[in-house]
């Protein structure tokens, strides 16, 4: 962002103090320049005009608005696609529904010290029964101003990786219980995940000293209901032939608008994303106009 808006953090150089820098977040969208980040829209629409042109309509402050443009990549979650570009073939729309997100709760927990956890004398612990199957500590990484913890003495963070537990009937597909497991993450309340936090953590840590009612200091849910791309699973999913996957149908160019995206991939992570990005940009640039 800092390399595509450079008033966003005047003065930063890069990197090594990127973390410390103080964002202007005003200059995101300002018609000087090259690049614009729209704030606080969502987008509602997007279609293809008659006159080989993409409009977009996407809603600020509960204000309708269109910005029009040559071309348009869609890098958003699937499953929202075909209601966003009703234009598209049913064949595609069909596909790009073809594969929830894989429902996931990431934790995090600030902890007064980290007197309990350097007495557990590991880095991370694996709970598979548990409401969060994995508890880790971050990666001591020194960049533009933060450090990591120097002593225990220092406070510290406990990242804390949920997954849905649903009951399962032994009928259900992969792609079932994702979206049982989706519906049950928007409807568990700040305070189960509370409780269910602070009697893992007690669980874990109580024998070394931890009391979970003095030693946490904060905590943050971060619920993603709509979480990772999905992942074909051979137990449910066949193997298809070579363009005839689903994420490869929905991923299809449709005139001026490419789809981008870690489901287009059909994997969830960065690479996937890239991959997704560099192949919309090469589309773009072979459509005439």
């Amino acid at each position: 962002m800092h390399k595509l808006i450079p008033n966003v953090a005047p003065g930063t150089q890069g990197f090594n103090d990127i973390a410390a820098s103080a964002f202007d977040y005003s200059a995101l969208d300002q018609a000087n320049e090259a690049v614009r980040l729209r704030l606080n829209s969502t987008v509602v629409g997007v279609q293809e005009t008659v006159n080989n042109r993409v409009v977009v309509d996407y809603v600020q402050e509960g204000s309708p608005l269109s910005v029009t443009g040559d071309h348009c990549v869609l890098a958003c979650y699937n499953g929202a696609i075909p209601y966003l570009c009703p234009q598209l073939p049913e064949p595609q729309k069909e596909a790009l529904n073809y594969g929830p997100k894989v429902p996931l709760v990431w934790t995090n927990v600030l902890l007064k010290n980290g007197h309990a956890w350097s007495k557990l004398g590991v880095s991370n612990v694996t709970c598979p029964d548990d409401p969060y199957v994995v508890l880790t500590v971050a990666p001591p990484t020194t960049t533009g101003g933060h450090q990591p913890p120097r002593s225990a003495d220092d406070p510290m963070v406990v990242y804390m990786l949920g997954v849905p537990n649903v009951a399962v009937t032994g009928s259900e597909t992969s792609r079932e219980l994702c979206r049982t497991a989706r519906h049950q993450v928007y409807a568990t309340t700040f305070e189960t995940y509370e409780r269910e936090i602070r009697d893992q953590l007690q669980g874990v840590l109580g024998k070394h000293g931890f009391d979970h009612e003095t030693d946490i200091t904060a905590i943050t849910v971060n619920r993603w209901p709509h979480g990772y791309a999905y992942e074909y699973m051979a137990l449910d999913d066949p193997k298809w032939e070579e363009g005839q996957a689903p994420h490869e149908i929905g991923r299809a160019q449709f005139g001026r608008i490419s789809i981008a995206n870690s489901d287009s991939e059909a994997y969830a992570y960065l690479d996937a994303a890239v991959d997704a990005a560099w192949r919309a940009v090469q589309e773009q640039s072979r459509t005439k106009g």
